[in-house]
């Protein structure tokens, strides 16, 4: 099991008991105004679930925030496998490597018109009233830290539905650089969005100077 110390955060794996909490924010129609919908009870249930499911396989999945100073839970942050499809307009999210191959990277990625992919994600979500307070951007850079340190990842993705200029202002305060876009089926929606990525190079570059990166994690 995964746990991540940020300044002010916890992040630690869901459980059962953490229900009450996440309907609070998954039950929100301001906060789930991405998604299209909030979750019935049943939704938040199997969110639970398959967050734990994803623990095991592939051994990471969205983790819980929990204010350090309090024990409040405030949302949720953590790395997940993503299914892209047909993302266009895909350019390199930095310089220096070579293109390669679709499917899960290494490396970066090719400019050959419409591609499927399936990519590691940094997702985030806040209950409302801490919005505005630095607690996305703080946790997504420690899952960050996680993502290149201890699981060896190359590059981390960010897809983010167009119009979403909140999730839009955390990935850009990554200093991740918008790399494709695409459109998604949910719920008979088609939802276009952004992709953005940041690649090892890039973070190993700047990581010693940032100062809101995990203070320590355990597996």
């Amino acid at each position: 099991m995964v746990e991540i110390t940020t300044p002010r955060c916890l992040l630690r794996p869901m459980e059962e008991s953490d229900f009450p909490a996440l309907c609070r924010y998954l039950q929100d129609a301001e906060v789930m105004r991405a998604w299209g919908h909030t979750f019935s009870d049943g939704e938040v249930r199997d969110w639970i679930a398959r967050q734990q499911s994803r623990y095991t396989t592939p051994g990471f999945g969205a983790l819980v925030i929990v204010l350090r100073a309090t024990g409040e839970l405030i949302g949720q942050c953590g790395l997940t496998m993503q299914s892209c499809q047909a993302v266009n307009s895909l350019v390199s999210v930095a310089a220096g490597f070579a293109p390669t191959a679709t499917g899960p990277l290494p490396g970066f990625l090719r400019e050959s018109g419409p591609q499927d992919l399936y990519v590691p994600e940094v997702g985030y979500m806040l209950a409302r009233r801490h919005w505005g307070k630095g607690y996305a951007t703080e946790a997504a850079r420690a899952c960050l830290r996680f993502g290149f340190g201890s699981l060896r990842l190359s590059e981390i993705f960010a897809c983010i539905k167009v119009g979403n200029t909140a999730s839009r202002a955390v990935a850009q305060r990554l200093k991740m650089r918008k790399c494709g876009s695409y459109h998604k089926e949910y719920r008979s929606e088609h939802m276009p969005h952004e992709l953005f990525g940041l690649c090892a190079a890039d973070f190993v570059q700047r990581v010693e100077r940032e100062e809101e990166y995990a203070l320590a994690w355990r597996c």
